[in-house]
């Protein structure tokens, strides 16, 4: 053994690295023939040819990728194209021609031939000062790949020549792995249309670059089906286009502009929002819409995002009506809804080109239909929406594809770029939509208040009716209604209190993260503590001086933090007794400042200033004390919600209590967004919410519980700052 050894170790990858690469990092052949026509687009071609040449069974038949690009040397190829993960692409962005945003940056995406077939041939011709020339590899097999060989051993033959013909690309994938049957083709034929960007604005590049799909070999005794099944009607190309092939014109899916509702704008890095809503269904212009923004920071923003959503009922007379007014034709409302379906889901555009699988119909990433489940009335399914997102480049968007070319890493930024898209959804859309449905008598009524419910078991209209009979009969008219009355009555009631107990839970149910939040801690604490103590006991029994000096320390500091922790619990557990829904008892005197307080303290974590003042020292207040914190934890729920959601600087609640002749006042004030006009009058309305995933339940159980005790929740939409709520409750005398 020598006396000194090399104190460095070197990797030696093995050649199957190669095939890992193209077998594993990318999901299927349809994304493989995708990342080939993206590394055309980078070469700054005008288009690209997909040809498939039969019989396409497996170990048989070829798919040809053809580009007009600016094609690679042979230096290009031996130190770009040969050397996997190469940052070449992460340090040039730009495309050298055309100035185009280069679509790839992993170096991986040659690599996909190895995902579609056994062998593969290149053809590349490039510029030189003397005229054109090409770089030959007749035939890669990638099974060489899979020996038990280094990569640094792996030898592939080629030839340089000059040559009389265009710059460009064939990439001729030979051996297929897999069948292309006709739905396979078809799936393909649809991720290209979706590849394609549908907008039109003149920042993107991608409408000089033209995809075509060759399927010309093709006739019925070789594949068993008609090639021009595959294709969609689509626009006849364009004819100073620099293509002669055979290949039809890949065009993306229409904008489906005819819709019912549609929402343009941008959304700004901080979270705000700028933009236009428009509902089509009822003829009316474009509204303006404006956010405020949500306090995002700049590492953990998306950037600004151009935002289109095109909506859709999906009821059978709107829907044909306006795939007619796109164009489709006098579909059935089967076809029309599966046409709908085929198109729905909210895509993501980068730089011209979607970025999978987002867009695609079985792909729900912002989680409408679960979202829908809860509240079909309000909510928007993954099939009544066809939209997009446009985004900037990873620099600006903080949004990084995975090697895997199958979406974005779930970091920070992706996660607000969903949350504020549903917040659009949440805010505006949906809001907006069904107060249009509600108010065109096409979406279900609002429920009835209990008040409502007990104005009408009176029966005034039938009593009215009754007053025109004769004497004797109106008498007899008179008991029956008296007792109906009475029965309808009694049971409005019975409902009215089974309604407090659910209400009660719901409430719970609604600050249960509140607990967890501030109760976990505590618990665990106790717990550890506990289990410590256990340990320590021993030292402390049987253990020498020492030990036992290092146990009693222990005990002495730890025993009253546990009893701090063990009064927070107590606390808290008193605080809720009030919102369980126990049996209800008779209303008595209380002090609404006791009340108030103890509700405040579920929000204690939150960073939220509260100020409380009075001008009415020694009030009382005279009914239920439950009912008042059951309305000002809800009240104070949606405060806190809304003062975080925006990011307020400075958040802020005053709560004020005052006394008049009318009884006790109870005034909650906030500095955030406020209501927006045009939500005032619904605030109140079971199920409704602005919330994206608010149960719209909030300030109709705060509405009901005050009833109760006899007490009233008003909203003041003349406040213009914040949002302004008063409780007016019953009182004792004044003392």
């Amino acid at each position: 053994m020598p006396d000194t050894e090399e104190s460095k170790l070197r990797f030696k990858p093995k050649a199957r690295i190669i095939r890992t690469i193209g077998d594993q990092l990318i999901s299927g052949p349809e994304a493989a023939v995708i990342e080939l026509v993206k590394n055309a687009y980078d070469a700054d071609a005008n288009f690209v040819e997909i040809r498939f040449s039969p019989p396409l069974q497996p170990g048989e038949g070829r798919i040809s990728i053809a580009d007009d690009g600016h094609g690679m040397s042979l230096d290009d190829i031996r130190l770009k194209w040969m050397e996997p993960a190469t940052a070449s692409k992460v340090k040039n962005r730009r495309s050298p021609t055309k100035d185009r945003k280069m679509m790839g940056s992993k170096g991986i995406g040659r690599f996909a031939a190895a995902k579609l077939g056994a062998k593969m041939a290149l053809t590349s011709t490039f510029q030189t000062k003397e005229g054109n020339a090409a770089v030959l590899i007749p035939e890669l097999d990638w099974s060489i790949f899979s020996d038990d060989v280094y990569l640094s051993d792996i030898a592939i033959d080629y030839l340089v020549q000059a040559v009389d013909e265009p710059t460009g690309t064939t990439i001729e994938i030979i051996e297929l792995h897999e069948e292309w049957t006709k739905e396979r083709l078809t799936k393909l034929y649809n991720e290209l249309r979706r590849l394609l960007s549908p907008f039109s604005a003149s920042h993107e590049k991608s409408e000089d670059f033209c995809v075509y799909l060759d399927l010309s070999d093709y006739d019925n005794s070789s594949a068993g089906f008609d090639p021009e099944d595959i294709f969609a009607q689509a626009d006849p190309d364009l004819p100073d286009s620099p293509y002669r092939g055979h290949g039809r014109r890949v065009h993306p899916f229409p904008l489906l502009s005819t819709c019912d509702y549609e929402l343009s704008g941008t959304l700004a890095a901080d979270g705000s929002f700028e933009g236009s809503f428009t509902i089509h269904r009822a003829g009316r212009g474009a509204e303006t819409i404006t956010i405020p923004g949500a306090g995002i920071k700049r590492s953990e923003s998306a950037g600004n995002v151009g935002v289109q959503l095109y909506l859709f009922d999906r009821e059978a007379d709107a829907l044909k009506s306006n795939m007619k007014a796109a164009g489709m034709g006098d579909l059935s409302a089967t076809e029309a809804r599966r046409l709908l379906d085929s198109i729905s889901g909210v895509a993501i555009y980068r730089e011209g080109f979607r970025v999978r699988p987002y867009g695609d119909p079985e792909n729900d990433w912002l989680a409408l239909d679960s979202r829908r489940v809860q509240d079909p009335s309000l909510r928007v399914g993954h099939n009544q929406i066809a939209g997009y997102l446009k985004i900037g480049s990873e620099q600006d968007s903080n949004l990084f594809e995975r090697s895997s070319r199958e979406g974005f890493e779930d970091n920070a930024a992706f996660q607000n770029l969903a949350r504020l898209t549903k917040r659009l959804l949440a805010e505006v859309v949906e809001p907006k939509r069904f107060d249009f449905r509600e108010k065109a008598g096409i979406s279900r009524s609002r429920s009835s208040s209990f008040a409502e419910l007990k104005e009408l078991s009176e029966l005034k209209r039938v009593r009215k009716l009754i007053s025109l009979l004769e004497p004797k009969q109106r008498e007899q008219a008179e008991r029956i209604i008296d007792k109906e009355s009475q029965r309808l009555s009694l049971r409005v009631d019975a409902m009215r209190e089974r309604q407090r107990v659910l209400e009660a839970q719901s409430s719970l149910g609604a600050i249960l993260a509140e607990v967890l939040h501030e109760g976990s801690p505590e618990a665990t604490f106790i717990r550890k503590s506990a289990d410590r103590m256990n340990v320590m006991l021993k030292t402390f029994l049987t253990g020498d001086d020492s030990g036992k000096s290092k146990a009693r320390e222990f005990f002495s500091q730890r025993i009253p933090q546990m009893k701090a922790s063990g009064d927070k619990l107590a606390e808290l557990f008193r605080v809720l007794r009030p919102l369980a829904g126990g049996k209800r008892r008779q209303p008595t005197l209380f002090y609404p400042i006791k009340t108030i307080k103890d509700a405040l303290a579920i929000f204690e974590s939150h960073q939220v200033e509260v100020k409380i003042e009075t001008t009415a020292k020694g009030m009382e207040f005279l009914g239920n004390s439950e009912d008042l914190s059951t309305a000002m934890v809800n009240i104070m729920g949606n405060a806190v919600h809304w003062l975080e959601a925006t990011g307020i600087e400075e958040p802020c609640i005053q709560i004020t209590l005052s006394r008049s002749d009318d009884g006790g006042h109870v005034f909650i004030e906030d500095n955030g967004p406020g209501v927006r006009e045009e939500f005032r009058e619904r605030i109140f309305e079971v199920g409704f919410t602005l919330k994206d995933g608010g149960t719209g339940l909030g300030l109709n159980i705060a509405r009901e519980a005050l009833a109760r005790s006899g007490g009233k929740l008003k909203f003041h939409p003349e406040h213009m700052d914040g949002a302004l709520f008063e409780i007016e409750f019953p009182v004792g005398p004044e003392h």
